[in-house]
């Protein structure tokens, strides 16, 4: 008994033991997949972690590219608006992508804590240090009305900007994918280390922890199968924003492309209707202007700038002083400014031009800028003059008629008595005409009153007006004569050049000429008394068939008092 009892007591220690053992292996298995277990969440909670972070960071990445897009658009949005309102609105849409883009960077640098990572931050950072403020100052120039200036600087300096920003987004986008792409491996292999230890450890007791290691495999498979899916779908929405990133450049182009359209229509509108816009900077002294403004002033773009002096040098010398008087008197006081001028041209040749204005004033009343336009209104004038000319002068001789006469007559009479000069009228009536216009026709008339009207032309001075008031009805205006003797002198080389006959058809017919003339103020001082004067004369003249001038001091009853 004494020794089945040590031999129980050995097979019980040796139970115990064995128990004992199997306990501990049962505590250090269970503790190994308890272990496990927890190793298994917290990796499964930092791949989560992970993925978000890596989700967070390419999204404000993404926002970033898409706000720098946005930004170029509209900035290109504010330069081809026409509507002020329009451009407004897309400038303020302009400062709102600004800042939101400002955010979305401050986002990924705070999500960033990798070196490389916040290098390729801080050569984004310099990039759109660079463009930002050309894109501002690019902007600042369209408002103030220099679009044309700032559609080259948007393709030659802003958009190579951008792009420089874009592929610096693009970089960092790579870094944080292959990053990414590390840390996902690194965890796969975290993950197959615990699953290796674990199923070692389970080797002990591989009926007891079978289950166990089944499901934590299956958990560890379940995990890798969710992130390698996340994954694609993340290429799947990144291959979605590259072909929207594609179809945005597309549309940015297009529109380019009617933008350029649109404004090459605009400067034709403008070449065809003659007018050209121009922005004066007051305080800065700066004065822009559209091309059309350069063709309007005969100026050349390559060789003359636009400013105040050139516009002034454009000017025709007579009119540059009412030009700058008007200036001034506008910036003075007024709020609207409008001249007409003339230009002379490289050729010698005159333009003449409508210019007009709004002037804008700060808080003070004092004159900040200009905006105005520039219009040719030289078929206007043309027009103008012709009318003037048909309403004032004889439609078959060209001279001056009877209501222009009146004219030169008043203003004669206006400089004779401010000099102290006398002032000669002479009536001339044809002898012999109505013979002519029975005899041959009207158009032979035609023809015998236009030669008088030459003769008569050459035979005065340059200075000295030759008028057609009626029929076969002239008036002869002398200012600054001496006296009755200067004016016979007068009358008889009028005399001498009607002995010669007019040639009509080979037909050589003779026309006489009886002339009455009357002198300021011997005669009258009033233009009315002065013409009754001198018609009375050429009437004594005409029946008397003098030969010669009659005066009419000469004339007796009717004429001057002596």
């Amino acid at each position: 008994m004494s020794g089945a009892v040590p031999g129980a007591r050995r097979r019980s220690m040796r139970t115990s033991q064995l128990t004992g053992a199997f306990l501990l292996v049962l505590l250090l298995v269970a503790a190994v997949a308890v272990v496990s277990w927890l190793r298994v969440q917290q990796l499964q909670h930092e791949v989560q972690s992970l993925t978000a972070d890596y989700v967070q960071r390419v999204d404000s990445v993404h926002r970033m590219r898409a706000l720098v897009r946005e930004r170029t658009l509209r900035a290109t949005l504010v330069i081809s608006a026409d509507d002020p309102a329009q451009q407004d609105q897309y400038h303020q849409e302009f400062r709102s992508l600004a800042r939101r883009f400002l955010e979305a960077r401050e986002e990924v640098t705070r999500a960033v804590d990798d070196p490389r990572h916040a290098e390729l931050l801080d050569g984004l950072r310099e990039k759109t240090s660079v463009g930002a403020p050309m894109m501002g100052e690019m902007i600042d120039l369209a408002l103030a009305g220099g679009r044309d200036e700032a559609l080259p600087t948007l393709y030659s300096r802003i958009m190579p900007a951008q792009e420089r920003t874009l592929e610096q987004i693009e970089r960092l986008l790579d870094a944080l994918e292959r990053q990414n792409a590390a840390d996902i491996r690194s965890m796969v292999r975290q993950h197959e280390d615990t699953q290796r230890v674990m199923v070692a450890a389970s080797g002990l007791a591989m009926l007891l922890i079978a289950g166990i290691g089944f499901q934590v495999r299956g958990r560890i498979r379940s995990d890798h199968a969710a992130l390698r899916e996340e994954l694609t779908q993340r290429r799947r929405a990144e291959a979605s924003l590259r072909e929207t990133q594609a179809g945005l450049e597309a549309a940015v182009a297009r529109r380019t492309a009617e933008l350029e359209e649109a404004s090459a229509r605009l400067e034709e509108a403008q070449r065809i209707a003659g007018v050209g816009y121009w922005d004066w900077g007051i305080r800065g002294e700066q004065l822009d202007w559209s091309t059309n403004v350069y063709q309007l002033l005969g100026l050349d773009p390559q060789r003359d700038g636009a400013g105040f002096e050139a516009y002034m040098h454009a000017i025709h010398p007579d009119d540059r002083a009412r030009v700058r008087r008007g200036i001034n008197d506008a910036l003075a006081e007024g709020s609207h400014y409008h001249l007409e001028h003339r230009v002379v041209l490289p050729d010698g040749g005159l333009r003449h031009v409508r210019v007009e204005g709004e002037i804008a004033r700060d808080a003070d009343g004092r004159p900040q800028r200009m905006l105005g336009m520039v219009r040719d209104i030289t078929r206007d004038k043309q027009s103008e003059e012709r009318l003037w000319h048909q309403a004032h002068h004889d439609s078959l001789t060209g001279l001056p008629n009877r209501s222009l006469l009146q004219e030169h007559l008043r203003q004669a009479l206006s400089r004779a008595r401010r000099n102290g000069t006398r002032v000669a009228l002479l009536v001339c009536d044809l002898d012999g005409f109505k013979p002519v216009n029975d005899r041959l026709g009207h158009d032979a008339g035609d023809v015998v009153l236009v030669t008088v009207a030459a003769r008569l032309r050459s035979g005065v001075r340059e200075s000295d007006v030759v008028a057609r008031v009626g029929g076969d009805e002239f008036v002869l205006l002398l200012e600054a004569v001496g006296g009755s003797d200067d004016v016979r002198v007068v009358g008889d080389k009028l005399q001498q050049r009607f002995a010669e006959p007019v040639e009509i058809n080979q037909d050589a017919v003779r026309v006489g000429l009886s002339l009455g003339a009357a002198i300021f103020p011997d005669d009258g001082e009033r233009a009315e008394d002065l013409l009754q004067q001198a018609d009375h004369a050429m009437y004594v003249a005409k029946k008397g068939s003098a030969q010669g001038l009659v005066l009419a001091a000469e004339a007796g009853p009717g004429g001057a008092q002596r």
